[in-house]
Protein backbone atom coordinates (compact mmCIF):
# COMPACT_ATOMS: atom_id res chain seq x y z
CA UNK A 1 0.00 0.00 0.00
CA UNK A 2 2.86 2.64 0.55
CA UNK A 3 4.68 1.59 -2.46
CA UNK A 4 1.22 2.68 -4.54
CA UNK A 5 1.00 5.74 -2.49
CA UNK A 6 4.68 6.64 -3.06
CA UNK A 7 3.98 6.23 -6.35
CA UNK A 8 0.91 8.62 -6.77
CA UNK A 9 3.18 11.34 -4.58
CA UNK A 10 5.47 11.38 -7.60
CA UNK A 11 2.69 11.45 -10.80
CA UNK A 12 0.94 14.38 -8.41
CA UNK A 13 4.14 16.14 -8.21
CA UNK A 14 5.07 15.52 -11.95
CA UNK A 15 1.59 16.82 -13.34
CA UNK A 16 1.86 19.71 -10.89
CA UNK A 17 4.88 20.73 -12.54
CA UNK A 18 3.23 20.42 -16.15
CA UNK A 19 0.25 22.43 -15.55
CA UNK A 20 2.54 25.04 -14.01
CA UNK A 21 5.16 25.20 -16.82
CA UNK A 22 2.40 25.54 -18.87
CA UNK A 23 1.21 28.77 -17.41
CA UNK A 24 1.17 31.41 -20.29
CA UNK A 25 4.17 34.76 -18.67
CA UNK A 26 2.67 38.18 -19.18
CA UNK A 27 5.69 39.72 -20.84
CA UNK A 28 6.47 43.96 -20.67
CA UNK A 29 8.67 45.15 -23.01
CA UNK A 30 11.10 48.33 -21.17
CA UNK A 31 13.48 50.37 -23.04
CA UNK A 32 16.38 52.12 -22.05
CA UNK A 33 15.72 56.03 -21.88
CA UNK A 34 17.68 56.30 -24.82
CA UNK A 35 15.98 54.14 -27.30
CA UNK A 36 15.25 54.55 -30.49
CA UNK A 37 18.48 56.68 -30.72
CA UNK A 38 20.81 53.46 -28.86
CA UNK A 39 22.16 50.45 -30.76
CA UNK A 40 24.41 49.80 -33.56
CA UNK A 41 24.64 51.43 -36.61
CA UNK A 42 26.03 50.31 -40.40
CA UNK A 43 26.83 53.33 -42.08
CA UNK A 44 28.09 54.60 -45.44
CA UNK A 45 29.97 57.78 -45.56
CA UNK A 46 29.69 60.60 -48.44
CA UNK A 47 32.42 63.52 -48.72
CA UNK A 48 32.94 65.81 -51.72
CA UNK A 49 32.33 64.01 -54.68
CA UNK A 50 33.38 60.60 -52.87
CA UNK A 51 30.62 58.08 -51.41
CA UNK A 52 32.25 55.16 -49.48
CA UNK A 53 29.43 52.23 -48.77
CA UNK A 54 31.07 51.01 -46.19
CA UNK A 55 29.46 49.77 -43.95
CA UNK A 56 30.98 51.10 -41.12
CA UNK A 57 29.73 50.85 -37.58
CA UNK A 58 28.81 53.04 -34.95
CA UNK A 59 27.18 52.55 -31.85
CA UNK A 60 25.74 54.97 -30.11
CA UNK A 61 25.23 54.56 -26.17
CA UNK A 62 23.88 56.71 -23.42
CA UNK A 63 25.86 58.83 -20.72
CA UNK A 64 25.88 57.28 -17.38
CA UNK A 65 25.81 61.07 -16.51
CA UNK A 66 22.34 62.48 -17.52
CA UNK A 67 19.13 62.08 -19.61
CA UNK A 68 20.46 64.95 -22.31
CA UNK A 69 23.40 63.42 -23.88
CA UNK A 70 24.50 59.92 -26.00
CA UNK A 71 27.54 58.95 -26.95
CA UNK A 72 28.23 58.37 -30.97
CA UNK A 73 31.27 55.84 -31.00
CA UNK A 74 32.58 54.70 -33.95
CA UNK A 75 35.74 52.57 -32.25
CA UNK A 76 38.10 53.31 -34.71
CA UNK A 77 36.51 52.24 -37.81
CA UNK A 78 35.46 55.45 -39.98
CA UNK A 79 37.70 58.50 -38.51
CA UNK A 80 38.64 57.66 -34.58
CA UNK A 81 36.10 59.74 -32.86
CA UNK A 82 34.11 59.62 -29.71
CA UNK A 83 31.85 62.47 -29.60
CA UNK A 84 28.90 63.22 -26.06
CA UNK A 85 26.01 64.93 -28.22
CA UNK A 86 23.13 66.41 -27.07
CA UNK A 87 20.00 64.97 -27.97
CA UNK A 88 16.00 66.29 -28.20
CA UNK A 89 14.20 62.78 -27.71
CA UNK A 90 11.03 63.80 -29.09
CA UNK A 91 12.26 64.99 -32.17
CA UNK A 92 15.07 62.09 -32.35
CA UNK A 93 17.60 64.82 -33.03
CA UNK A 94 21.52 65.34 -31.66
CA UNK A 95 24.46 67.46 -32.24
CA UNK A 96 27.54 68.81 -30.77
CA UNK A 97 30.09 71.53 -31.48
CA UNK A 98 33.90 70.98 -31.43
CA UNK A 99 33.73 68.16 -28.85
CA UNK A 100 37.38 66.95 -27.89
CA UNK A 101 37.51 63.42 -29.27
CA UNK A 102 39.79 61.04 -27.96
CA UNK A 103 41.67 63.66 -25.46
CA UNK A 104 45.50 62.22 -25.13
CA UNK A 105 45.52 59.54 -27.68
CA UNK A 106 47.25 60.57 -30.94
CA UNK A 107 43.76 60.73 -32.73
CA UNK A 108 42.40 63.66 -30.30
CA UNK A 109 40.53 65.86 -32.74
CA UNK A 110 38.04 68.10 -32.30
CA UNK A 111 34.58 66.61 -33.87
CA UNK A 112 31.11 68.61 -34.60
CA UNK A 113 28.40 66.34 -35.64
CA UNK A 114 25.29 68.63 -36.82
CA UNK A 115 21.89 67.55 -38.65
CA UNK A 116 21.76 64.60 -36.56
CA UNK A 117 18.46 62.78 -36.72
CA UNK A 118 16.97 59.18 -36.26
CA UNK A 119 14.22 58.45 -39.02
CA UNK A 120 11.58 55.96 -38.40
CA UNK A 121 13.34 54.13 -35.34
CA UNK A 122 15.60 52.45 -37.70
CA UNK A 123 17.53 54.77 -40.33
CA UNK A 124 20.48 57.47 -39.56
CA UNK A 125 21.87 60.82 -40.78
CA UNK A 126 24.59 62.98 -39.25
CA UNK A 127 26.92 65.46 -40.76
CA UNK A 128 30.77 65.46 -38.97
CA UNK A 129 33.64 67.99 -39.31
CA UNK A 130 37.01 67.10 -37.72
CA UNK A 131 39.26 70.14 -36.93
CA UNK A 132 42.19 68.59 -38.23
CA UNK A 133 40.12 68.64 -41.85
CA UNK A 134 38.85 71.24 -41.81
CA UNK A 135 35.89 72.24 -44.22
CA UNK A 136 35.33 68.57 -45.25
CA UNK A 137 32.16 67.53 -44.27
CA UNK A 138 31.57 63.55 -43.81
CA UNK A 139 27.82 62.82 -44.53
CA UNK A 140 26.80 59.44 -42.71
CA UNK A 141 23.64 57.48 -42.96
CA UNK A 142 22.20 54.15 -42.87
CA UNK A 143 20.05 51.95 -41.04
CA UNK A 144 20.40 50.28 -37.42
CA UNK A 145 22.30 46.78 -37.79
CA UNK A 146 21.44 45.87 -34.07
CA UNK A 147 19.09 46.98 -31.31
CA UNK A 148 15.93 46.25 -29.64
CA UNK A 149 13.41 45.28 -31.77
CA UNK A 150 15.49 42.90 -33.72
CA UNK A 151 15.86 40.61 -30.47
CA UNK A 152 12.54 41.32 -28.47
CA UNK A 153 9.84 41.35 -30.89
CA UNK A 154 7.98 37.86 -31.39
CA UNK A 155 8.58 36.04 -34.55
Amino acid sequence: MKSILFKYKFLLAGLFVVIISCQKMEYTQEFNWAYPMSGEWALQLEYGTHVDHGPYFVKIYNSSFSRDSVWVDDHGNIWPFKAKVKVDMTALTFSTTKFKSRPGTSTEDLVTISKGQIISKDSIYFEAEFASDAGTIYKMYGHRASGYDEYMMPH
